[in-house]
């Protein structure tokens, strides 16, 4: 059963949030969707309706992103061909609730998780160290999101402490149903 929801999201110590976003609730997880500009270029097959998956349990938020390629404000062009169109981004989170209302702050940590064999790359680990030392997360936010995080890697990249030729549930077999479900209503452009 799908519950409709909304989602604010923005970046964490940062007051200015996009949305609210339309969005749905199965269980332990939100899916919420925005239209990208058209400075946007989508992948072949695919619109510049991008949807995003935020685990709830874990504090993580997950997308598949619909574009290759972005000609930002300042002409700098920004190329995905070599990260593959089945390269997901998984960001570690906070997420605050109020109602039907769910916040989701980037606490700075990604990682990048292809489906082609290719090992995951992690990333901002020094963005995370400098918010912690400039007191921009707090100490015990930050205990708390690192073993969130590594919950999230025990549970869907690698549950044994050796590596082995596959990802343990990845993506997660939770958003299976989310997945394929009709846009949540007129989208939102950010």
């Amino acid at each position: 059963m799908y519950h409709p929801v909304q989602v604010l999201r923005g970046r964490h110590g940062d007051e200015r949030l996009i949305g609210p976003l339309p969005g749905v609730q199965s269980g332990a997880v939100v899916a919420y969707e925005f239209e990208l500009p058209s400075s946007f270029e989508p992948w072949p097959g695919r619109t510049r309706l991008e949807r995003t998956f935020v685990l709830l349990d874990l504090g993580v938020s997950l997308a598949n992103p619909c574009w290759v390629r972005n000609l930002g404000p300042a002409g700098q062009l920004v190329n995905r061909a070599q990260e593959g169109r089945d390269t997901w981004y998984v960001d570690l989170v906070s997420i605050e609730r109020h109602t039907t209302v769910y916040v989701v702050r980037d606490l700075y940590i990604d990682v990048m998780v292809p489906l082609d064999g290719r090992h995951h790359r992690l990333l901002d680990l020094e963005e995370f160290a400098d918010a912690v030392e400039h007191g921009v997360v707090a100490i015990d936010q930050a205990m708390d999101a690192l073993r969130r995080w590594q919950r999230f890697l025990d549970q869907h990249l690698h549950a044994g402490r050796a590596p082995v030729g596959a990802w343990t549930d990845f993506p997660p077999a939770v958003i299976a149903p989310l997945r394929d479900l009709p846009p949540f209503g007129d989208p939102v452009r950010v």
